[in-house]
């Protein structure tokens, strides 16, 4: 599924790795060799010389704004050292991190044993997401390629050069962002998949006869005899049968399968947080840089910022509502236990593994953080548009 990525990733420096074939064991082997960190370096270089190259350059042109100079100042700079610290920190210092998080699902997906149209309509949600998110990439860059070719007719080459290569740091912020979506999605998919399991337990077992006393438990039991009707209980559907009673062995593996999301969450912030905060400010600034440069030249302008506006934001918005959610799912098993514990039909040593899973719940909370300074969700969307609105409306009274 994360293929088509993959190549991306690897011309731009964010994966240091290669697939090899390994006939011996029939399986395919992951090389680290020093031939998968040319890139890696290349782009390293290219940003590390183009940062200042790209500072000296801003002071050719004549903005009219000293605010609009410096909004464009802290935008490149924001955008170049994000590049930098994602390329460094996913290529050099947490090389093999991706692949132990994408390992470590592919084991929780050998203990969950999905049915094949389970797991072929999650591969194509991934395949939807990652085919829309390139689109989007082509599109973005395409449309800024075709809109600049009027402009580079009286620039000269070296600016050309310059300008070309500054969209490189761009696409490589937005292919870690890919990176990050992806996996914040699929794990999202593993806690969805576990809750409508809990789900149908808390259906079945709302189904089953509940006796209320003992008294009423004895009438109903004479007239069964009376009537010579057997009647066999509703069943609890467990992980391996669809039908069957609800074991003590399929709570401790649902268990077991959290605890294993949860490590695979906090493997997702330790390897994205510094290159997810640094990315956070380069669409930031670049929302802000974007909108006050087209209210300034919005007859000339207007259009190509109002498009990379549009974007950034669609980026924050797309980062925080995937997190969001992947919380959220996370976070509906505490409820979803606590409905199964209510219903009262579960043998005692099923009920006190439900108990013990509860408070499993409690401690292991799932969140995805930038670095640990803010978690990102929801709410921090609705702050970033109110501290965009403001930052513009004083830059605004700064012009005047």
């Amino acid at each position: 599924m994360l293929r088509p990525l993959y190549f991306l990733w690897k011309v731009f420096g964010l994966a240091s790795y290669s697939y090899v074939a390994d006939r011996r064991n029939k399986r395919v082997a992951t090389d680290y060799g020093y031939l998968n960190y040319t890139f890696t370096v290349i782009w390293l270089f290219i940003f590390t010389v183009g940062l200042p190259v790209q500072i000296l350059a801003l002071n050719i042109f004549d903005f009219g704004s000293q605010t609009l100079f410096i909004a464009l100042m802290l935008y490149y700079i924001s955008s170049y050292t994000s590049a930098i610290v994602a390329v460094f920190w996913v290529s050099i210092i947490k090389r093999r991190m991706f692949l132990e998080i994408i390992e470590n699902i592919s084991e929780v997906d050998n203990k969950i044993r999905y049915t094949p149209q389970i797991e072929n309509c999650m591969n194509r949600n991934v395949m939807f997401n990652i085919i829309s998110e390139i689109i989007l990439l082509t599109v973005n860059q395409c449309f800024a390629i075709i809109y600049n070719i009027p402009q580079y007719a009286s620039v000269p080459f070296y600016i050309i050069i310059i300008k070309t290569i500054s969209n490189v740091p761009d696409i490589c912020n937005i292919l870690v962002l890919f990176q990050f979506f992806n996996l914040v999605f699929m794990t999202k998919q593993r806690y969805s998949h576990l809750n409508k399991r809990l789900t149908n337990w808390i259906n079945v077992a709302v189904s089953s006869p509940v006796y209320l006393d003992i008294e009423n438990d004895r009438r109903r039991q004479s007239n069964r005899a009376a009537d010579h009707v057997i009647i066999t209980p509703v069943c609890v559907s467990s992980f391996g049968n669809t039908e069957g009673t609800l074991k003590q062995a399929d709570i401790r593996l649902l268990r077991q399968i959290y605890s294993e999301l949860y490590d695979i969450t906090c493997l997702i912030n330790d390897t994205y947080g510094i290159p997810i905060l640094a990315t956070m400010c380069w669409m930031l600034t670049g929302v802000l840089c974007s909108l006050y440069e087209g209210l300034l030249n919005f007859k000339v302008l207007g259009l190509t910022d109002a498009v990379y506006a549009i974007t950034y934001s669609l980026l924050v918005f797309k980062v925080t509502l995937f997190c969001h959610t992947a919380t959220n799912e996370a976070r509906s098993s505490r409820i979803l236990v606590q409905k199964l514990l209510l219903e009262g039909n579960c043998m005692n040593e099923c009920t006190e593994d439900l108990k013990m899973f509860s408070l499993q719940l409690q401690v292991m909370k799932n969140r995805y953080t930038a670095c640990g300074f803010f978690s990102l969700n929801l709410s921090l969307f609705a702050s970033v548009v109110s501290v965009i609105a403001s930052y513009i409306i004083i830059m605004v009274q700064i012009n005047k």
